[in-house]
C-alpha cells in the first residue's frame, strides 16, 4: 500500500490550492474536450485528408489508447509518484496533439491520436488522485464539485468548437488549441504541485496492457476492413482474425497469472458485474454512435454548417447529464436501481429509432427530441452499470472494479466508432447517403434490445451502505 502523503502546511492553504487548483481545471478542461471535440470535425477532416472512410478512427485510436493507459499511469503514479506521471502524461499528450495537427494522412493522424491517447488516459484518474493528495477530506467534495463543473463544459463545448475551427480556421486547431493552454498547466503543476516520494509494492500489468490493446487493435480493424476495404476471405483479414484469436488466448492466461491483471477475472464470476461491464459497453457505444455520425448526418445530408451540427451535440450530453444527476440521489433514497436499465434501454431503443427516420428534410425538433431522449437513457445505463458493478464486489476491490468498468466503458466508445464507421463506408460506397446513415442509426437498437434482456435477468443485490454513499457522491472511489 502506498503511504498516505504528508504535505506541508502551504500546500494545504486555502491560496495554496486555489493556486495548484487552476492548472489541474486546465488539464481536467482540454482533456475532456478532446473526448468530444472531434465530433463535429470527422467529416471535415475526412474530406481535408481524402480519406472520409477511416475518419472514424481519429475516435477509435484515442479511445483505445487511453482506455489502457488509464490503468496503468494510475498503477505507475501509485509506484512513483504521481507529479512525475503526471507531468510524463501532460507532456505525451501535448506532444500528440501537435502532431495530430501537423499530420498530412489519415493514417498518421491516428497514429498520432493513439499516442495522444498514451497521455490523456492519465489525465483525467491522476487529476482527480491529485485533488485526494492535497486537499483534506472534509473540503473535497466543495472543489470535487468545481472539477465536475468544468468536465461537463469541456464536453458541451468541444462539438461547437470543433465545429467552429472546421468552418473558419481549419481542423488542425482542434490539436493546437491544447498546446498554449497544456504549457501553462505544465509549467504550474512544476512550479506548485509538491507531493512526497511515495513507496508502493504494485505491479504494472503490461503484459496485459499490450495483449488487450493488440487484440482490440486486430478486432477493429477486422470490423473497419472487412467487406469494405479488404474481402473477408483476404489474407489481410484472416491474419487480423488469426490475431484476434491468438491474443486473445494470451491475453486471458496472461491475466489469470498477473499478480495485479488490468482486467481480473475473478470480477466476472459474478453474473451482476459482468453484466454491467456489457451495459456499460453497450450504451457507450450508442452514445458515440449519437455523438459521431449525427453531426455527420447533419453536415453531409443536409448540409449544415459543422458549428450547426455541434448544436445539436448539446441536446444529448444535456439529457445524459441530467438523467446521471436524477437518478443517482433516487437510488440512494430507495436503495433500488434495477428497473433503470429498462428504462434506459427502451428510451434509448426508440430514441435511436426517431433517428434512424432523419433524412434530408427533417425539421430540427425531429432530430433534437431523440437525442435529449438518447442521452437520457444512456445516463441511466451508466449510472447504474457503474453502481451496480461496483456494489457485485467486495468493498477492497472497489478501486479495481470501477476501473475495469470504465475501460469496458472506453472500448464501447471505440467499437462505437469503428464497428459504425464500417457500417456508414459500406453504405456510402453504395452511393445511398441518406439510407447509409440511416442503416447505422438502426442497427444500434439490436444492441439495445440486447441490453434490455440483460437488464430484465440481471439480479438487483441490495445496495451496501459503502455503495450508498458512492450513489450520493459522498464517498470517493478510484479508477485503478
Amino acid at each position: 500500500m502506498a503511504a498516505a502523503p504528508t504535505l506541508d502546511r502551504p500546500q494545504r492553504a486555502g491560496h495554496g490550492i486555489l493556486r495548484l487548483l487552476v492548472p489541474l481545471m486546465l488539464v481536467l478542461f482540454i482533456s475532456n474536450l478532446d473526448a468530444t471535440v472531434v465530433a463535429t470535425a470527422i467529416p471535415s477532416i475526412g474530406r481535408s485528408l481524402h480519406d472520409v472512410a477511416g475518419a472514424p478512427w481519429i475516435a477509435t485510436a484515442y479511445l483505445l489508447t487511453s482506455a489502457v493507459t488509464t490503468l496503468v499511469l494510475g498503477k505507475l503514479g501509485d509506484m512513483y509518484g504521481r507529479k512525475p506521471v503526471f507531468q510524463f502524461s501532460i507532456a505525451v499528450f501535448l506532444a500528440g496533439s501537435a502532431l495530430c495537427g501537423a499530420a498530412a494522412s489519415m493514417l498518421w493522424l491516428a497514429l498520432f491520436r493513439g499516442l495522444q491517447g498514451v497521455g490523456g488516459g492519465g489525465l483525467n484518474s491522476l487529476v482527480l488522485a491529485i485533488i485526494g493528495d492535497v486537499i483534506p477530506a472534509r473540503q473535497r467534495s466543495k472543489y470535487q464539485a468545481m472539477l465536475g463543473i468544468v468536465s461537463t463544459l469541456a464536453l458541451i463545448a468541444g462539438p461547437l468548437l470543433g465545429g467552429l475551427f472546421s468552418d473558419d480556421l481549419s481542423w488542425r486547431w482542434i490539436f493546437y488549441v491544447n498546446i498554449p493552454i497544456g504549457v501553462v498547466a505544465l509549467i504550474a503543476v512544476a512550479a506548485f504541485l509538491h507531493l512526497p516520494r511515495r513507496s508502493c509494492s504494485a505491479r504494472v500489468d503490461v503484459t496485459g496492457a499490450v495483449l488487450v490493446t493488440v487484440f482490440t487493435t486486430a478486432v477493429l480493424l477486422v470490423t473497419s476492413w472487412g467487406g469494405n476495404q479488404r474481402p473477408w476471405n483476404s489474407l489481410v483479414i484472416l491474419a487480423l482474425i488469426g490475431v484476434s484469436v491468438v491474443s486473445l488466448g494470451a491475453y486471458l492466461i496472461a491475466e489469470r497469472r498477473a499478480p495485479e491483471p488490468i482486467t481480473p477475472l475473478h470480477l466476472f464470476r459474478s453474473s451482476i458485474f459482468s453484466i454491467s461491464a456489457a451495459q456499460f459497453l453497450m450504451a457507450t457505444m450508442v452514445l458515440f454512435v449519437a455523438m459521431l455520425y449525427v453531426p455527420a448526418f447533419l453536415q453531409m445530408v443536409q448540409h449544415r454548417s459543422a458549428f450547426t451540427a455541434g448544436l445539436y451535440v448539446i441536446p444529448l450530453l444535456v439529457g445524459l447529464v441530467a438523467a446521471t444527476a436524477v437518478a443517482g440521489p433516487i437510488i440512494a433514497k430507495t436503495g433500488h436501481y434495477k428497473i433503470y436499465p429498462v428504462i434506459g434501454a427502451i428510451v434509448t431503443g426508440a430514441s435511436m429509432w426517431g433517428l434512424s427516420l432523419a433524412n434530408a428534410t427533417s425539421s430540427a425538433p425531429a432530430i433534437i427530441a431523440p437525442m435529449i431522449f438518447a442521452g437520457a437513457g444512456v445516463g441511466l445505463f451508466v449510472q447504474v452499470a457503474l453502481l451496480a458493478g461496483q456494489n457485485a464486489v467486495e468493498y477492497r476491490h472497489l478501486g479495481t472494479a470501477t476501473g475495469a468498468l470504465n475501460f469496458f466503458k472506453s472500448l464501447g466508445g471505440a467499437f462505437g466508432a469503428a464497428l459504425f464507421g464500417a457500417i456508414l463506408a459500406h453504405g456510402l460506397a453504395g452511393g445511398h447517403g441518406v439510407h447509409a446513415y440511416q442503416a447505422v442509426f438502426t442497427w444500434t437498437i439490436p444492441f439495445m434490445g440486447l441490453a434490455l434482456i440483460l437488464a430484465l435477468i440481471m439480479r438487483e443485490k441490495p445496495l451496501s451502505e459503502e455503495m450508498l454513499q458512492v450513489a450520493e457522491a459522498k464517498v470517493e472511489v478510484p479508477e485503478y
